[in-house]
Formats: C-alpha cells, structure tokens, sequence
C-alpha cells in the first residue's frame, strides 16, 4: 500500500512539473487599471506593459529570472494601443486612443518625444531599422513617416478608411494596411503610394497584422475567428488556423518564424507550430477577454494581456513549453571569451 502510494504521488509530482513548465509563471499586478498591450525587448531581456489610463511600465529580470519593475512611463492621456522597442534596445514607441505617439528613451525617460500627428487615436507606431523615422498609423485613415529628430519634417499618406494596424516590409518599399471592414492592402511606400495587392478572406475586422520574422509571410488576426497567414508576393492565403471561440484579437511570431500565438476575447491563448498548423499549447488558466500577447526571443516565456475576473487589472506571463530555433542557434555558439583565449594563449612548452 505504501509502495502505491509512493509511486502516485511521484507520478502526480512528475504530471505537476510537466503542466507547470508550460503554463502560469507569474501575475504582473503593478498596474491599478486594465493593461492593453504588452512587448519583450529584442533580446528578450527587457518588456513593457501598457494600460488603460497610459501608464506604461517596464520590466526586467532579476538573477532567478523573476520579473522586476524597473520604471513607469507616464504622459499618455488615454489608453496605450501599442508598444513596441527598437531593435538596438534604447527605444520604447508608445501609441495611444489620446491622438498621439511617444518615443521614450530607455535611458533617461525624461528626454522622451511626443508625436502630435493625428486627429484620432493612433493604433500603430514604430521606429524605422535605423531609428531615423517614426511611423504610424490612426483611425483617422492616414499613416505619417516622421523625422525622429524634427517632427515638423513628416510626410502624411491618406488611405481609404480607418486603419486598424500597420506593417513594413523588410526592404521598407512597402506597407501592409489592416482597414476597417476586414480587408488587408499592401501599398507602396513612397511615389505614388500606389496600391499593389489586397488580401482577401477575412469575413470581419482586423485586429492585428504581424509579419513573419524572413518578412516572406503576414499573418493577421480577425474578429472572424481565425488567423490567416499570406504569401506577400502573391496575396495569397496559404495557411489558416482557426479553432477560437471568438474574435482573435492579437497575434505573434516566435523569433525564428515556427511559432505562432494568438490571444482570443474568450480569455483562451492558443500557441500554434506553423509549418504542421499543429496547437502546442494553450493558456488559459488565468483572466478573460485578451488584449495582447507577446513571446520572448528564446520562445520560453508568454506575455498575455488580459482581464482578471474579480480585477480590472492585470498581465500574466506563462513559460511556453517552447524552445526556438534562435535560442538552440545561441546555446551553440562557442563562448568567445574561451575562443579569444584558447587562440592568444601560448602553448604549454614540453617538459624535457
């Protein structure tokens, strides 16, 4: 009897580490209102959150790998829409429902820059590959290239209706448009902004447009129910995950391109393998009604914005059950301190 009883609760042990390493790791509870969205750093080292009363926190880790708040960001007089960092890591670009979009620098928040651009709320921001322009886009049916040092220097596109979010191309010639409606267009970016190619298969908005880290495919996240991926060339649709309750509100590649997740307004995430369109997991144990989700570069940790039940408030960070091609690509690499001194070192002389 005892024997059996050993090996159930060693068996129970090993199902508990099994569900707990791909599932709830954390609950952020710093902010005092709904978060909107949320954004890992580049390398994965750092992320932000961003609310509904404009506070944006941010975030990294201490030794354990255990969030910590490193700063709160506040100016916004509206909800964040969207954050998303430079490349190189010193920037935050912040765009909000109050009209305008922020670029906070990392270092010393104080010096950040408010971009006044546009007449309703800015649903997509982001810095050029050189951290050179500010691009954005608004309800108010137009996308602005600013220059980030004199905003007086921007040049304004207007679309055909409200943009819901926005994508460039990795060669930068072009942009891919979510409007309104539920119809996706990619458009020239400079000349005559003519209109190249449009997406068609959504039956409903969208609500978020990603592109594939090889920039070669878009996915986009609908009210439909689905998420759709598309060739970029040719516009058209060539995998389509479906299985959620209710709109997809938020989607994200892994770094590597093989993963894909996507929060739904059901309060269920659910993680996808691209290639086999296989669900690898699904997060759902805490809140309702996701915002946003973000994935960090190694692929082990999920961010999911979401509503709490009991709380108006609230981020949860999941460890994915994932490992990235990036992160196995990283482990190999030599330690270049050990190749730097394995090369510079003199060899032992033989003893006589």
């Amino acid at each position: 009897m005892h024997i059996l009883r050993f090996l159930f609760l060693s068996l129970t042990l090993i199902a508990y580490d099994y569900i707990d390493c791909q599932s709830f790791k954390v609950k952020l509870t710093e902010h005092s209102v709904n978060v909107e969205t949320v954004a890992f750093s580049y390398d994965g080292k750092q992320f932000a959150s961003g609310a509904w009363d404009g506070t944006i926190n941010l975030y990294t880790f201490d030794t354990s790998n255990n969030p910590i708040i490193k700063a709160t960001y506040s100016g916004h007089l509206g909800a964040v829409t969207s954050l998303i960092f430079s490349k190189n890591g010193k920037y935050l670009v912040s765009a909000s429902k109050d009209f305008s979009a922020r670029v906070w620098n990392i270092d010393t928040p104080t010096k950040h820059k408010v971009f006044n651009l546009h007449m309703e709320p800015v649903t997509a921001a982001f810095l050029d590959a050189k951290n050179k322009y500010l691009i954005t886009a608004s309800l108010d049916g137009t996308i602005r290239n600013t220059l980030l040092e004199n905003a007086t220097k921007s040049k304004s596109i207007k679309l055909n209706g409200p943009i819901l979010d926005l994508q460039l191309s990795k060669d930068f010639k072009f942009y891919f448009v979510a409007f309104k409606g539920g119809s996706i267009k990619k458009f020239q970016t400079t000349g005559k902004n003519l209109e190249v190619l449009s997406f068609v298969g959504h039956t409903d908005d969208i609500n978020d447009l990603q592109l594939s880290p090889d920039g070669k495919y878009l996915a986009s996240a609908s009210n439909d129910k689905s998420i759709i991926l598309w060739d970029v060339n040719s516009g058209k649709s060539y995998k389509k995950l479906s299985g959620f309750e209710w709109k997809v509100t938020s989607i994200k590649f892994s770094s590597d391109g093989n993963y894909i997740v996507g929060g739904c307004n059901n309060g269920n995430t659910k993680l996808f393998e691209v290639a086999t369109e296989k669900l690898v997991s699904e997060f759902n144990e805490l809140g309702m009604n996701v915002r946003d989700v973000a994935i960090n570069r190694d692929g082990s940790l999920i961010i999911i914005a979401t509503l709490m039940e009991g709380e108006k408030f609230g981020a949860v960070i999941y460890n994915s059950g994932i490992t990235t091609a990036v992160a196995n690509e990283t482990a190999k690499k030599p330690n270049s301190a050990s190749v730097k001194s394995k090369t510079n070192s003199k060899p032992t002389p033989k003893r006589k």
